[in-house]
Protein backbone atom coordinates (compact mmCIF):
# COMPACT_ATOMS: atom_id res chain seq x y z
CA UNK A 1 0.00 0.00 0.00
CA UNK A 2 2.59 2.50 0.69
CA UNK A 3 3.93 1.65 -2.41
CA UNK A 4 1.22 2.13 -4.36
CA UNK A 5 0.85 5.31 -2.39
CA UNK A 6 4.24 6.16 -3.30
CA UNK A 7 4.24 5.76 -6.76
CA UNK A 8 0.76 7.29 -7.00
CA UNK A 9 2.77 10.26 -5.43
CA UNK A 10 5.53 10.31 -7.64
CA UNK A 11 2.82 10.43 -10.57
CA UNK A 12 1.93 13.26 -9.42
CA UNK A 13 4.53 14.71 -8.72
CA UNK A 14 5.58 14.17 -12.13
CA UNK A 15 1.86 14.97 -13.95
CA UNK A 16 2.66 18.41 -12.18
CA UNK A 17 6.12 19.31 -12.74
CA UNK A 18 5.53 18.21 -16.73
CA UNK A 19 2.31 20.52 -16.44
CA UNK A 20 4.08 23.64 -14.97
CA UNK A 21 6.71 22.92 -17.33
CA UNK A 22 4.12 23.09 -20.29
CA UNK A 23 2.38 26.62 -18.44
CA UNK A 24 6.03 28.16 -18.25
CA UNK A 25 6.71 26.86 -21.86
CA UNK A 26 3.41 28.93 -22.62
CA UNK A 27 3.96 31.99 -20.76
CA UNK A 28 7.57 32.59 -21.84
CA UNK A 29 6.20 31.80 -25.54
CA UNK A 30 3.91 34.45 -24.98
CA UNK A 31 6.19 37.10 -23.46
CA UNK A 32 8.74 36.21 -26.23
CA UNK A 33 6.14 36.74 -29.22
CA UNK A 34 4.42 39.54 -27.36
CA UNK A 35 8.89 41.55 -27.24
CA UNK A 36 8.83 40.29 -31.26
CA UNK A 37 5.56 41.89 -32.01
CA UNK A 38 6.30 45.31 -29.85
CA UNK A 39 10.11 45.07 -31.61
CA UNK A 40 8.31 45.35 -34.75
CA UNK A 41 5.58 47.54 -34.61
CA UNK A 42 8.67 49.89 -33.27
CA UNK A 43 10.83 48.58 -36.29
CA UNK A 44 7.67 49.75 -38.45
CA UNK A 45 6.69 52.97 -36.75
CA UNK A 46 10.18 53.99 -37.50
CA UNK A 47 10.16 53.13 -41.24
CA UNK A 48 6.51 54.58 -41.22
CA UNK A 49 8.18 58.31 -39.76
CA UNK A 50 11.44 58.12 -41.75
CA UNK A 51 9.34 58.06 -45.52
CA UNK A 52 7.26 60.47 -44.15
CA UNK A 53 10.35 62.55 -43.61
CA UNK A 54 11.80 61.55 -46.67
CA UNK A 55 8.46 62.66 -47.95
CA UNK A 56 8.24 65.81 -46.32
CA UNK A 57 12.25 66.36 -47.43
CA UNK A 58 11.31 65.86 -51.49
CA UNK A 59 8.30 68.02 -50.83
CA UNK A 60 10.41 70.90 -49.50
CA UNK A 61 12.59 70.14 -52.46
CA UNK A 62 9.78 70.61 -54.65
CA UNK A 63 8.70 73.63 -53.69
CA UNK A 64 12.07 75.54 -53.29
CA UNK A 65 13.10 74.46 -57.13
CA UNK A 66 9.39 76.09 -58.35
CA UNK A 67 10.03 78.64 -55.91
CA UNK A 68 13.76 79.41 -57.76
CA UNK A 69 12.54 79.07 -61.43
CA UNK A 70 9.62 81.53 -60.48
CA UNK A 71 11.89 84.14 -58.82
CA UNK A 72 13.78 83.77 -61.84
CA UNK A 73 11.14 83.91 -64.33
CA UNK A 74 10.11 87.24 -62.15
CA UNK A 75 13.44 88.74 -62.78
CA UNK A 76 13.45 88.14 -66.96
CA UNK A 77 10.28 89.64 -66.37
CA UNK A 78 11.76 92.63 -65.23
CA UNK A 79 14.27 92.33 -67.73
CA UNK A 80 11.20 92.47 -70.53
CA UNK A 81 9.24 95.50 -68.60
CA UNK A 82 12.57 97.49 -68.94
CA UNK A 83 13.07 96.99 -72.47
CA UNK A 84 9.39 98.13 -73.13
CA UNK A 85 10.01 101.25 -70.84
CA UNK A 86 13.19 101.73 -73.00
CA UNK A 87 11.33 101.19 -76.63
CA UNK A 88 8.55 103.94 -75.45
CA UNK A 89 10.93 106.17 -74.15
CA UNK A 90 12.87 106.25 -77.74
CA UNK A 91 9.52 106.60 -79.22
CA UNK A 92 8.65 109.75 -76.69
CA UNK A 93 12.77 110.88 -77.57
CA UNK A 94 11.59 110.85 -81.29
CA UNK A 95 8.68 112.43 -80.80
CA UNK A 96 9.95 115.43 -78.83
CA UNK A 97 8.55 115.00 -75.61
CA UNK A 98 11.57 114.16 -73.71
CA UNK A 99 15.48 114.60 -74.96
CA UNK A 100 17.54 111.70 -76.20
CA UNK A 101 19.02 109.59 -76.80
CA UNK A 102 18.36 106.63 -74.56
CA UNK A 103 21.46 105.41 -72.47
CA UNK A 104 19.87 102.98 -69.89
CA UNK A 105 16.85 101.81 -68.18
CA UNK A 106 16.50 100.55 -64.94
CA UNK A 107 13.35 99.43 -62.95
CA UNK A 108 13.40 98.73 -59.58
CA UNK A 109 10.24 97.89 -56.61
CA UNK A 110 8.88 100.53 -55.05
CA UNK A 111 6.92 101.03 -51.58
CA UNK A 112 8.38 97.44 -50.05
CA UNK A 113 7.72 95.54 -53.17
CA UNK A 114 10.13 93.01 -54.19
CA UNK A 115 10.43 89.98 -56.88
CA UNK A 116 11.25 88.06 -54.25
CA UNK A 117 8.54 87.91 -52.20
CA UNK A 118 6.33 84.90 -53.71
CA UNK A 119 3.17 85.98 -52.14
CA UNK A 120 3.12 89.33 -53.74
CA UNK A 121 0.72 89.13 -56.76
CA UNK A 122 1.71 92.60 -58.23
CA UNK A 123 4.56 94.66 -58.03
CA UNK A 124 4.79 98.66 -58.92
CA UNK A 125 8.30 99.48 -60.20
CA UNK A 126 9.76 102.71 -60.76
CA UNK A 127 11.80 102.85 -63.90
CA UNK A 128 14.77 105.66 -64.65
CA UNK A 129 15.62 106.46 -68.27
CA UNK A 130 18.92 107.93 -68.58
CA UNK A 131 19.13 110.19 -71.52
CA UNK A 132 22.52 112.00 -69.93
CA UNK A 133 26.24 110.81 -68.35
CA UNK A 134 26.86 113.64 -66.22
CA UNK A 135 30.78 112.54 -65.91
CA UNK A 136 30.61 111.93 -62.53
CA UNK A 137 29.48 108.62 -62.30
CA UNK A 138 25.63 110.05 -61.95
CA UNK A 139 23.34 110.09 -65.15
CA UNK A 140 19.84 112.34 -65.68
CA UNK A 141 16.98 111.24 -66.69
CA UNK A 142 13.39 110.56 -66.52
CA UNK A 143 10.95 108.61 -64.00
CA UNK A 144 8.68 106.11 -66.01
CA UNK A 145 6.50 103.43 -63.84
CA UNK A 146 5.39 99.73 -64.47
CA UNK A 147 2.99 97.72 -62.56
CA UNK A 148 3.65 93.70 -63.18
CA UNK A 149 0.83 91.53 -62.26
CA UNK A 150 2.15 88.05 -61.49
CA UNK A 151 -0.78 85.89 -61.73
CA UNK A 152 -1.61 86.99 -65.41
CA UNK A 153 1.98 87.66 -66.18
CA UNK A 154 1.16 90.79 -67.74
CA UNK A 155 2.06 94.55 -67.26
CA UNK A 156 1.27 98.24 -67.73
CA UNK A 157 3.48 100.71 -68.10
CA UNK A 158 4.35 104.51 -68.49
CA UNK A 159 5.61 107.99 -68.24
CA UNK A 160 5.87 109.52 -64.90
CA UNK A 161 6.57 108.55 -61.23
CA UNK A 162 4.64 105.55 -60.13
Amino acid sequence: MVKVLLIAGVGVLLLGLIGGGIAWKAAHDSRVAAAAAAVAAEKAATQSREQQQREEAAAAAAKASRDDAERASRHDAVTGIEASVKKMAEKHAAEGTIQGPIISVTCSPVAGGSTDDLTQQTTVFECFVANKDNGDGTMSGYNYNATMNWSTGSYTYGFGAP
